[in-house]
């Protein structure tokens, strides 16, 4: 397995999230501060607002932190270098080059036993307790993301590889080791745990399967365009 990550991007993204949260927290202290002891109201809201909106920056890039990077690496690491991921090193955020094909890889941190609902058309997740709900992540729109994502990739193909015709493969991943995935065999996206990933993208669509000369052209062109 070739893995080739964009460490630099992590580590400022992590940093401006720990920044944007800690002046968060310090202009809602001033805040307090500001109506209790000087009693402008006038710049209590402007140190109130300006606290919510840096805690909210804060808050969105600490995704960062959770480093999917790292669970991908080691789910997938023993994979022969026939395989080739990318960490933001790509026209999108995870990306497999592999014999199975071009994977957009879409992760998820949500926990409990997750399931398709081929009658409501959406994914489920069942939680042991409310209090599981306390900070978990959803699943969102991942169709709409890899319809995004998918449209990344062919523009960066149509640019550099024009002939290409590949076909793009998309699979959304179970971040959580605990995390149960049954019952999504109706679902718009492949779905699997990040424990059963490997065997999800040793399979694929076999009319999206790439040849040893794809897959060498493709890694020199992200390579080549995507430099560390």
């Amino acid at each position: 397995m070739h893995i080739h990550n964009n460490e630099a991007l992590y580590k400022r993204n992590i940093r401006g999230s720990f920044v944007a949260s800690l002046l968060g927290m310090l202009a809602l202290v001033g805040s307090v501060y500001v109506l209790f002891g000087e009693g402008q109201f006038g710049l209590y809201l402007l140190f109130l607002v300006l606290g919510i909106v840096l805690v909210q920056v804060g808050s969105w890039f600490s995704r960062w932190g959770r480093r999917a990077d790292q669970g991908f690496n080691k789910a997938l690491g023993s994979l022969d270098n026939h395989f080739s991921l990318y960490h933001y090193r790509s026209p999108v955020a995870h990306l497999l080059v592999a014999p199975s094909g071009v994977w957009m890889l879409l992760p998820r941190h949500t926990r409990g036993q997750v399931s398709y609902d081929s009658q409501k058309k959406r994914w489920t997740v069942k939680l042991p307790n409310i209090l599981a709900r306390l900070g978990q992540e959803g699943i969102g729109r991942p169709v709409a993301e890899a319809s995004i994502d998918a449209e990344a990739i062919d523009r960066f193909l149509q640019k550099h590889w024009p002939d290409a015709q590949l076909r793009i493969q998309a699979v959304l991943v179970m971040m959580d080791e605990n995390t149960e995935v049954e019952r999504v065999a109706g679902a718009p996206i492949p779905t699997a745990s990040i424990k059963k990933l490997k065997h999800t993208l040793q399979k694929g669509d076999p009319k999206a399967h790439l040849t040893a000369a794809q897959r060498d052209k493709l890694n020199r062109l992200l390579h080549q365009h995507y430099p560390a």
